[in-house]
């Protein structure tokens, strides 16, 4: 079995937890604008500038950032922290204005537009008829989450219905439809669950799955996201959670960030989709170094990707 080393030009922070990045620079690449940021190790990571504009960064400032995400490959996401804002609280908004439009769905769906302390505007979805009618000029909103720049905000007195779904339940649905959402410009499945309710699934994350419309398909309710929706997970065709399965290993690789940390990832061929790739330690390097299968439990499966735990 191959072991292969890579490097990192980034050191090795925590998902999850806030750090003071330098603003070194802006940089082009392509058609895009990127913050060149120093992390607290002093070593280089690139964030997109375009999602932060109003935000009023400039070279040479400190600014603390969000470790969203570290993929397999070691590339590190970052969120940096709101200027005048915080995830979970909530504010009041003036609002803009309300009204009914038909969602992707083809539903009609109560609206009001907020704006913020920088004058851009947001859509905040409305449950009730009722509280339109009562046509206040501002609005109470918890901010659910910030991503990419952009408020994702609820009514803080008005609650979702939801449609009788259980999170953590697995219920059939019928695919019904497909089509494109002009907001975010990504393909959907529109599935119809047993009350003839609407709901939502990202075709991307299953394509290798061969839905069709006219199926009817098992899905799992994950959560209620801050846009208003369930978040449903097909069953996955070959995997069932929970269950083991022998894979065959493909590589291992050893990731060296520039702080001199390393962290080994094992890459296990699926094949039905693309390689799957799960963190291990060193004691687990060692002992699979001469192997050529193991046997893992599949613990989770979201967005059709496996998460594994060696047994």
């Amino acid at each position: 079995m191959r072991i292969r080393n890579l490097k990192v030009s980034n050191s090795r922070l925590t998902e999850g937890k806030y750090y003071p990045f330098r603003i070194l620079k802006t940089m082009e690449l392509g058609d895009e604008s990127f913050f060149v940021m120093q992390d607290p190790m002093g070593y280089k990571v690139l964030m997109p500038a375009h999602f932060y504009p109003h935000y009023g960064f400039e070279a040479g400032q400190i600014i603390e950032c969000r470790v969203d995400k570290i993929n397999c490959n070691g590339r590190m996401f970052l969120e940096p922290l709101h200027p005048r804002y915080k995830e979970s609280e909530e504010y009041f908004f003036d609002v803009e204005s309300s009204g009914v439009r038909i969602n992707i769905l083809d539903e009609p769906e109560y609206f009001i537009t907020v704006r913020d302390v920088f004058g851009l505007k947001w859509p905040v979805k409305v449950y009730s008829q009722k509280y339109l009618e009562e046509n206040s000029d501002i609005a109470k909103c918890r901010l659910e989450r910030i991503k990419k720049g952009k408020l994702f905000l609820s009514l803080a007195s008005d609650k979702p219905i939801h449609a009788g779904l259980e999170t953590g339940k697995t219920y059939t649905f019928t695919i019904v439809n497909d089509r494109i959402n002009p907001r975010d410009k990504l393909s959907y499945f529109v599935l119809l669950d047993g009350n003839n309710n609407k709901h939502l699934l990202t075709k991307k994350y299953y394509t290798h799955y061969g839905l069709k419309k006219g199926m009817q398909i098992n899905c799992r309710v994950d959560k209620f996201t801050s846009e208003g929706f369930f978040f449903l997970e097909p069953e996955n065709p070959w995997y069932i959670q929970g269950e083991e399965y022998e894979f065959t290993i493909r590589e291992i690789q050893k990731l060296h960030f520039s702080d001199g940390s390393v962290q080994d990832v094992l890459v296990l061929e699926d094949p039905y989709s693309d390689d799957i790739k799960t963190f291990i330690e060193p004691e687990q390097t060692k002992l699979l170094s001469n192997k050529k299968k193991v046997r893992c439990k599949v613990d989770r499966i979201r967005k059709s990707r496996l998460e594994l735990e060696i047994i």
